[in-house]
């Protein structure tokens, strides 16, 4: 009886353990699903942790941790050990506390993702996942379109910016697929997505995405080597400025434009407002690094408010307040926020992202490959032009962000430096 149960044993574990990972992959693509949807912010943070759970339990049992080497390894312990060794000097120690949770959170799923997802099956059903949920946020935007209001397009996100910084990460994805040798029916779908992606990023009537967007095509065309990729960037670039001269032109004129009832209908803002304000956020900031330039004043968006926005502040005619603004800017943020170094470490992180992953598409073979590493390139440089003019890589964009990394990675040729393995299927 005895040998019986210990016979049955080992392979009683083994199916446990694959239940188990199967059971945690589902629920990471889940979880993933979920982060564009504000009303399911309940399912997203009770997601994870149950996720994490589910991750301590396989720990356990397989005595390991789920580690996946990658090149990034150093520039990424380097960057969380230093934005903890700024902690004790926050404004708000138990808030930056609280925040850099969050990045370790990031961390998690981003090894996560790079072990449970290893097979080519999984990361398909994770971008099968990603491609319905981006089709519903942007069905849903272009049903909110008002020309008379640019912040109305916000879909299931908190506010135009989170929507923005959305689309310009998804985009390239889909617009790659056309161009590559995948079957017929995934690249028509590929075109549907694309439209329909780049129709909603136009109407939310943001500058800063518009130029995100733009900047996405013609590193796309480069990378593809693809003449049709061009004439697509070049034609959206010509209809973008057209646009934009033209309704620059009747809002110029005001009342007196015959044309202005066609205006009402262009989804193009010419208010410079936010222009300077812009200019007067980021020569606020600029000056207070000077001050906080080693260990900031703060991991966190909110120590922002901590330390300024409690103080009385001038405020000139045409322009407006800063104190309460934030700062941005993905690079002034980091410099103020956890100092130069942190900057300068995230900075080297983000440059190396886009060297390597550049690298890898043109030395990859099999078309899946191709498609994620072209699109890695074109949302990395397309949401790094995003975060110069807002810093968006936060809450369920940050994790989003971290994912499509992830997946990135794993379409690395593997090398003698043990880097995750290729997961495309046979060429």
């Amino acid at each position: 009886m005895d040998a019986d149960v210990a016979s049955e044993s080992p392979g009683l574990n083994l199916r446990m353990r694959t239940l188990l990972e199967t059971v945690i992959r589902g629920l990471l693509i889940g979880y993933v699903a979920v982060l564009p949807f504000k009303p399911l912010l309940v399912l997203e943070r009770n997601g994870f942790l149950v996720l994490l759970g589910l991750l301590l339990i396989w720990c356990a049992l397989n005595r390991k941790l789920f580690y996946v080497r990658t090149p990034y390894d150093p520039m990424l312990l380097a960057f969380v050990l230093w934005v903890g060794v700024t902690l004790p000097f926050a404004v708000s120690p138990p808030y930056s506390l609280k925040e850099y949770g969050k990045l370790l959170q990031h961390m998690v799923v981003f090894y996560a993702a790079l072990h449970f997802l290893r097979e080519c099956r999984y990361q398909q059903a994770l971008f099968s996942a990603v491609g319905a949920v981006t089709v519903v946020v942007a069905g849903y935007g272009l049903t909110q379109f008002d020309p008379a209001n640019g912040q109305a397009v916000k879909s299931f996100f908190p506010s135009e910016v989170w929507l923005t910084t959305f689309l310009v990460m998804v985009f390239p994805f889909a617009f790659v697929l056309p161009f590559g040798e995948g079957p017929p029916i995934l690249r028509g779908w590929a075109v549907v997505v694309s439209i329909l992606t780049a129709s909603c990023l136009v109407i939310t009537q943001s500058r800063a995405g518009l130029l995100a967007f733009l900047i996405e095509l013609w590193v796309l065309a480069w990378l593809l080597r693809s003449p049709k990729a061009g004439i697509v960037a070049g034609v959206a670039t010509a209809c973008a400025l057209a646009a934009l001269l033209f309704a620059a032109k009747v809002d110029f004129n005001k009342g007196a434009d015959p044309l202005r009832d066609a205006r009402t209908s262009i989804p193009v803002q010419t208010s410079i407002s936010s222009v300077i304000h812009r200019f007067d956020i980021w020569g606020f900031t600029l000056s207070e690094i000077g001050k906080h330039g080693l260990v900031g004043i703060g991991y966190g968006a909110h120590s922002y408010l901590f330390l300024y926005g409690q103080e009385q502040e001038a405020v000139t005619a045409g322009h407006a307040p800063v104190k309460r603004a934030g700062t941005h800017n993905i690079f002034l943020y980091l410099a103020l926020h956890v100092g130069l170094p942190g900057m300068l470490l995230f900075g080297w992180l983000y440059y190396s992202l886009i060297a390597r992953t550049v690298k890898e598409h043109d030395t990859a073979r099999h078309w899946i490959q191709k498609s994620v590493l072209a699109g890695s390139v074109g949302s990395l440089v397309g949401l790094l032009c995003r975060l110069q003019f807002d810093q968006m890589l936060v809450g369920s964009l940050a994790v989003f962000f971290w994912v499509l990394l992830a997946v990135a990675v794993l379409q690395y040729s593997p090398t003698d430096n043990g880097i995750a393995p290729q997961a495309a299927g046979p060429s």
